[in-house]
């Protein structure tokens, strides 16, 4: 068990480190292979796979290797393992091939976090089939905790696309995060045990991320729909309560309080009922999935996905994704000395650049897929001042975008939270933006490659272990 309970601490390890990273990309932008949360990250997940391994080698010594090869969960700890050690050349060979995806969406990101919540449910399965005990609460926070990490870009208000996706996300990974704890964990209020831990391991990781100085997420309010779930569980014991109750239950507590909860993303009131619907349609998804369906559902299953599906093609006819938070900057030219008051909704921004550059530069902010252009206007001094009106509350990326003397675009960028006002003075580089991702065929093919090995990782994690009792003992 001691192999299990350390590889579940890595794996918490590992989450956090993706938390310290995304901040670091908030607040600084591009960093180096080398950087501290990537060597957390990457030395985390090791060691969990070497704990994993040194779990089957103990396995194998106790039961034989025959019997140990046989175990289906060998097979799943095979296939996580080998996940996570595509995703992380699959993504560099994206940037190289398609150039810069900055976003925690992309098809190689995508792979690596459905891996790792694919490694959580096998630690949580086989610390169930060693007898669970106390050490389960660890394994079910785990799987719960990697179902959030989707939203992570949400959780730490810097939305890359529209905030009507937010809550569905949510919704889908913790209904399939709540399936799995209780088909391995059979306390009677498993869920709420994992969204207690869930709730005091993020109490914790603000104030080490804060004390390290960078930004922050918010503490999610799982907790409250788990007690929501396992009480509803007492009267209705079958998994399809919880496409209704979770979906239910995330929008009545994250619609008043996200606006109140420190670097949140809060989804505006116009967007409630598709949101709502979109998440009532994907928890029935992951219900599906993970259960199968019992036949009186499938009418009622069918117009709820109907309806969200037209709901969701109108809101993919938005605007395009903010290109903030880690934009892909490219080779350092120079800096920028940025002087940026916040007052209401109004930025006032002073910008100085070395070295200078002719014309004016242009100044734009960026957010959820929106973007907003303000003016600049020579000060006499050198340097530019001007504002720009976001209509908006949250964190902002406003971008100073201008020619170089060899006349190619350069730019600069800092973060501004108009949730939280006063001023920043800060240097930042101006660099060359890096190339765009390139579409055509090769980057269509490698995506749906890409995903598709998601989807069905997925599936097959979703439905893992269903119908096997023996794996819980006394049960």
């Amino acid at each position: 068990m001691r192999w299990l309970v350390t590889a579940t601490i890595g794996g918490l390890l590992a989450l956090f480190s993706m938390y310290w990273d995304d901040s670091l990309h908030t607040d600084e932008g591009r960093d180096t292979f080398w950087s501290a949360p990537h060597v957390l990250l990457y030395g985390s997940l090791t060691g969990t796979l070497v704990m994993v391994a040194g779990w089957v080698l103990s396995q194998a010594r106790d039961q034989g290797l025959r019997a140990a090869v046989a175990d289906p969960l060998l097979r799943w700890a095979a296939a996580a393992g080998g996940a996570i050690g595509i995703a992380a050349p699959a993504d560099a060979a994206w940037h190289t091939a398609f150039g810069r995806d900055s976003v925690l969406w992309s098809p190689p990101h995508l792979l690596a976090i459905t891996a790792t919540f694919t490694l959580s449910v096998v630690l949580l399965r086989a610390i169930a089939g060693e007898g669970g005990g106390r050490s389960i609460a660890l394994g079910s926070a785990l799987v719960l905790a990697a179902s959030l990490a989707p939203v992570m870009e949400y959780e730490s208000d810097v939305p890359q696309f529209s905030e009507v996706w937010f809550l569905p996300a949510v919704a889908v990974g913790v209904t399939l995060a709540a399936l799995l704890i209780r088909r391995f964990d059979p306390q009677p209020w498993a869920f709420t045990r994992a969204a207690l831990l869930v709730t005091a391991v993020r109490l914790l990781v603000v104030p080490v991320l804060a004390l390290l100085g960078y930004s922050t997420p918010m503490v999610p309010l799982v907790l409250g729909v788990a007690v929501a779930a396992d009480l509803v569980r007492r009267r209705v014991a079958s998994p399809w309560a919880l496409a209704a109750v979770v979906p239910v239950m995330t929008h009545l507590l994250s619609l008043p309080l996200l606006p109140l909860l420190p670097h949140a993303t809060a989804v505006p009131l116009g967007l409630a009922i598709p949101s709502l619907l979109l998440s009532l349609a994907g928890s029935a998804v992951a219900v599906l999935a993970a259960e199968g369906r019992p036949r009186a559902w499938i009418t009622r299953v069918a117009a709820i996905t109907a309806v969200a599906g037209i709901l969701a093609l109108q809101s993919l006819a938005s605007p395009e994704r903010a290109v903030a938070h880690d934009p892909g900057q490219g080779v350092v030219v120079g800096e920028v000395r940025w002087d940026t008051s916040v007052r209401g909704s109004v930025v006032e921004v002073a910008v100085a650049l070395t070295p200078t550059g002719p014309g004016t530069p242009s100044l734009v902010a960026r957010r959820a897929g929106g973007e907003v252009t303000g003016t600049l206007a020579p000060d006499g001094a050198g340097g530019f001042r001007g504002a720009v009106t976001l209509h908006d509350a949250g964190r902002w990326f406003v971008y100073a975008v201008l020619r170089d003397p060899s006349g190619r675009a350069v730019e600069s960028w800092i973060p501004v939270d108009l949730s939280a006002g006063g001023t920043v003075r800060e240097t930042r580089d101006l660099y060359l933006p890096a190339a765009p991702e390139q579409a055509g065929a090769g980057r269509t093919a490698a995506a749906v490659a890409l995903y598709g090995l998601s989807g069905a990782l997925l599936l097959l994690t979703s439905r893992s272990g269903r119908g096997r009792p023996h794996l819980l003992p006394g049960v």
